[in-house]
């Protein structure tokens, strides 16, 4: 295997830190969009960014703090929540990105009428 390749798939660093600043500037231009045009689409959006972002920190960094005390602390419950965390999150933040943009641009349409 070319080692390039081989470092990108054993060192996910790279492909986690350009996933986050992807994040950070959909966000960011979503916030803007919200602010510019005062609509709902681009608050939606921003929120549905946040939530990606926290979502991906989450599982970025729970391996690093979830060992078996802290699994046993929060019991049963609380295992089946840092499961669901964040496939809830990622479900909707993308939701809350697409309803936004769809919101944004039915606002737009009807606006222009």
């Amino acid at each position: 295997m070319n080692s390039f390749l081989n470092t990108i798939i054993t060192n996910g660093i790279l492909l986690d830190a350009f996933g986050m600043i992807g994040l950070c500037l959909l966000g960011i231009a979503a916030v803007k969009l919200a602010r510019r045009y005062q609509s709902w689409g681009g608050t939606m959006m921003a929120v549905g960014a946040i939530f990606l972002l926290v979502a991906r920190l989450f599982m970025m960094l729970s391996p690093h703090f979830m060992n078996d005390d802290i699994l046993s602390m929060i019991g049963p419950v609380g295992i089946s929540l840092t499961i669901a965390l964040p496939v809830l999150l990622l479900s909707f933040g993308l939701a809350g990105i697409v309803w936004g943009l769809w919101g944004h641009e039915r606002w737009v349409q009807e606006g222009s009428r």
